[in-house]
């Protein structure tokens, strides 16, 4: 049973010079950090404290696990290195359990690092299935519904994946732009990387260019690209969220253009009539009903008066009339304003 067999022991630690390691064979990485800066001082200064592990092949060593050690110890300009050296009769489905393990048993795996894992797995795996109590053991999936959406991972494209790994996207929202044209899912993952939306509002702006090409039959990457004026949202200097606010409500008013017209008239009416802030007029929501909402802020009784007098105002007020009776007709002011 899988659950009873243990990982292959490795040999003692013996010098081996790099030049006999082939760095370009990656055929066992699962880690999507490649850089080693930050483990060269450690290095420099104590050596390797856990070594890497490598599996002897045809003309080199092939690297199982130490990828980024392996890569700092060059940099640093060794010449040989201690590794941990698996038998040569090791399975390849054994070489690729250890190269998960080192990895998922010592630090919590990323999205794609966990996708990486099952796929390298099923890859080597006898029969190219996964036994349970293996993904188990690892802190992988065993769900075959979860396993088979998490594997699609990493077949998506670069820029969905970056966001991913960057936190950018959700696993479900990465799923549902990998289901799109790659150019198209591609070019929302960028977005979003560069905005960092909710995942509420990357849901929203994702449905509204949906909605506004089917309406007006066009392609949904010309609605982005024309609502992302020169691969910007909004102005260079603004933040993420300002940017995504502009983006929306740019995609709001395309998709909805009446309703847009007759929020842009209320704000302009409601501005005319100087509430203040202790009188806050809200209109209905998005527009479609007929109640208003007025609220009154107020500490003392002498506030209270001062609103009473405010209201009165307010009520003869021409253009809170055109407010109150004007819904129908999105709100439009007196012609001669």
């Amino acid at each position: 049973m899988a659950s009873e067999r243990a990982l292959p022991d490795a040999e003692a630690s013996r010098s081996i010079p790099l030049a006999e390691i082939d760095r370009r064979d990656e055929r066992f990485r699962i880690s999507t950090r490649r850089d080693s800066d930050d483990l060269k001082p450690s290095i420099r200064r104590f050596g390797l404290l856990t070594r890497p592990l490598v599996v002897p092949a045809e003309s080199a060593f092939i690297i199982v696990s130490g990828f980024r050690r392996i890569g700092a110890c060059a940099d640093l300009g060794w010449n040989q290195i201690p590794p941990r050296v698996l038998r040569a009769d090791v399975s390849a489905y054994e070489c690729a359990l250890r190269a998960v393990a080192e990895n998922s048993l010592t630090r919590p795996l990323n999205l794609i690092e966990s996708a990486r894992a099952l796929n390298l797995l099923e890859r080597k795996a006898p029969g190219g299935r996964i036994a349970e109590e293996d993904a188990a053991a690892l802190g992988l999936p065993t769900h075959a519904g979860m396993i088979s959406q998490l594997k699609r991972l990493c077949h998506l494209p670069a820029a969905i994946q970056d966001a991913v790994l960057d936190g950018a996207l959700s696993f479900a929202m990465a799923c549902d732009l990998g289901r799109m044209e790659a150019d198209l899912g591609s070019a929302f993952a960028r977005l979003f990387l560069r905005l960092k939306p909710s995942l509420n509002k990357q849901r929203e702006i994702v449905a509204l260019v949906a909605e506004i090409a089917a309406r007006e039959g066009v392609d949904p990457r010309q609605v982005l690209m024309d609502a992302c004026p020169a691969d910007g949202a909004g102005r260079p200097d603004e933040d993420g969220n300002r940017q995504t606010q502009h983006l929306r409500s740019r995609l709001r008013e395309r998709r909805f253009p009446a309703l847009a017209a007759a929020e842009k008239n209320f704000l302009r009416l409601r501005q005319r009539l100087e509430l203040g802030e202790a009188i806050q007029l809200t209109p209905p929501r998005d527009f479609e009903g007929t109640r208003f909402a007025l609220t009154l802020n107020f500490q003392t009784i002498e506030d209270v008066a001062r609103l009473r007098d405010r209201l009165d105002r307010l009520i003869g007020h021409p253009d809170f009339r055109t407010l109150i009776t004007g819904k129908a007709r999105g709100f439009e002011g007196d012609p001669g304003t």
